[in-house]
């Protein structure tokens, strides 16, 4: 059951633009080409800048990027209306409204760029099965109407006609949200690397970058293992290994093993859906395999903390958390009772204490910016954090980035 690869990794493209030789000199330097440091580098380029992608892999997407569940699923890490309790009715709307224009320009940028055949459309569906839950999905509801947003608390009877197979006894309703998309992760992320290229970006791929640090009278000096460069300015987009370059954070950037397993194709189709306030999750891929997630909380610590892999992309692999996963399945999808379950794979997240990623410039460093620690939900914001922290790159305000999201804060 367990596979080196994800199944958007065994799946997709190969990634055949050319790799760049190393510069000696360069405007901005993107380290990570994983979703974020690729959409941004697109950004750059689209705007006549020509940006320079430096990766450890042979190819983007080969980290966290590609081994995720490829939703781009609407809304922050927590609920609308708990968010509204944390951070107050304006930031949570602005965090949200973020991952709305996030869906907007994915829709823009997939049929400008070719790339309509990496992206579904689905639906979300949380689920509950304890009152509680059901009691803040329905506050979410209705927080998310007074906002203008379509959302709907569904009974049973109604979750199962939007979930499109049933459901057991157990579920009280859940909260239902139209207008989600998927993509296909690595298609996704390597089609937009090769616009980004086409566009005027770099990429030299295998390249393992040491360090970077300021240079007298202005600027960066990146050190790699294949030499070095000199950039105006510097983009640490490597989520989770962030910390390797930034040991500042290491205190705010806590990684997380995330574990999914993949079924066989099944002839019916269902949304993305989420069970007990997210911990255990699912959804489909386009051949109709299923996927389910998480059960991190089954785990000692959460699987938070763990110990990153010097070289590689993901840590050890729980085939106990899997086995979990797979007996899952069948009790909250008694249709899938009996499909056999083919492939298995873990990724590393990145969490910060209040949930929120790390988007903006380093604070006291000209020309230091991150982008990172998405908290697992990184793909929803895979477009508007790069879009709008290139604005800023290139002098502009941004203003699409949310407060919360400032680095500034814990530094």
């Amino acid at each position: 059951m367990q596979s080196p690869d994800s199944y958007w990794l065994a799946t997709g493209p190969d990634w055949t633009t050319g790799g760049a030789a190393l510069p000696r000199r360069t405007g901005v330097c993107v380290l990570g080409a994983g979703v974020m440091g690729s959409t941004l580098a697109y950004w750059l380029a689209r705007a006549g800048h020509r940006p320079l992608v430096l990766d450890r892999n042979p190819a983007p997407a080969m980290g966290s990027s590609g081994r995720n569940a490829g939703r781009l699923i609407q809304g922050g890490n927590a609920q609308h209306a708990l968010a509204i309790e944390k951070f107050g009715h304006d930031e949570a709307l602005a965090i949200y409204r973020a991952t709305l224009v996030n869906r907007d320009l994915v829709r823009e940028v997939a049929a400008r760029e070719g790339l309509e055949a990496t992206r579904f459309p689905t639906t979300k569906l949380d689920l509950a099965v304890t009152e509680d839950e059901a009691a803040e999905l329905k506050r979410t509801a209705g927080a998310l109407r007074a906002d203008g947003i379509a959302a709907d608390w569904l009974d049973l009877p109604a979750a199962r006609e939007a979930f499109g197979t049933d459901l057991p006894d157990t579920v009280l309703g859940g909260l239902h949200r139209p207008d989600q998309d998927a993509v296909h992760s690595v298609a996704y992320v390597r089609g937009m690397a090769d616009a980004a290229a086409r566009h005027g970006a770099e990429f030299a791929c295998g390249i393992t970058v040491t360090s970077a640090e300021p240079v007298a009278g202005g600027g960066w000096l990146v050190t790699t293992d294949a030499g070095q460069v000199i950039a105006d300015q510097v983009v640490v987009a490597l989520n989770a290994w962030t910390p390797r370059l930034l040991p500042e954070l290491a205190p705010v950037i806590t990684p997380v093993r995330g574990q999914l397993v993949q079924t066989a194709p099944v002839s019916f189709r269902i949304p993305q859906w989420g069970l007990d306030r997210g911990l255990l999750y699912g959804g489909q891929t386009p051949d109709g395999s299923l996927l389910i997630g998480g059960l991190r909380n089954t785990v000692p610590g959460r699987d938070e903390g763990i110990d990153l892999p010097e070289d590689g992309n993901t840590p050890a692999f729980s085939p106990e958390l899997a086995d979990r996963l797979a007996e899952a399945l069948p009790s909250l999808l008694p249709e899938a009772t009996g499909v056999p379950v083919v492939r298995a794979w873990s990724g590393v997240m990145a969490f910060t204490p209040d949930r929120c990623p790390l988007v903006g410039a380093w604070p006291g460093a000209d020309g230091l910016w991150v982008m990172a620690a998405f908290n697992g939900h990184g793909m929803p914001y895979s477009q508007v954090m790069p879009e709008q922290l290139a604005e800023r790159i290139l002098g502009g305000r941004g203003d699409g980035i949310p407060a919360a999201f400032d680095p500034a804060r814990f530094l």
